[in-house]
């Protein structure tokens, strides 16, 4: 395994990797980036999402109770 490592000289390296470097320049950004946002709707009456509406009432709550208190 180390023969191969040490067969590839410095300049190959390099070559490799600044052709990786201009590809990913070349590659528009619209292909990276997502075009449309892809958002999920969930059941608002679930357990989980009545679960999570009352966590943050009661964190809401709290908060506002310290400052009520300062």
């Amino acid at each position: 395994m180390n023969e191969k490592l040490e067969a590839i000289s410095r300049r190959t390296l390099f070559s490799v990797l600044g052709l990786a470097v201009a590809a990913s320049v070349v590659v528009p950004a619209a292909v990276i980036t997502a075009t449309e946002a892809e958002a999920v709707v969930g059941d608002p009456t679930s357990a989980a999402s009545v679960a999570g509406m009352n966590r943050r009432d009661r964190r809401r709550d709290r908060r506002s109770k310290k400052k009520n208190k300062k």
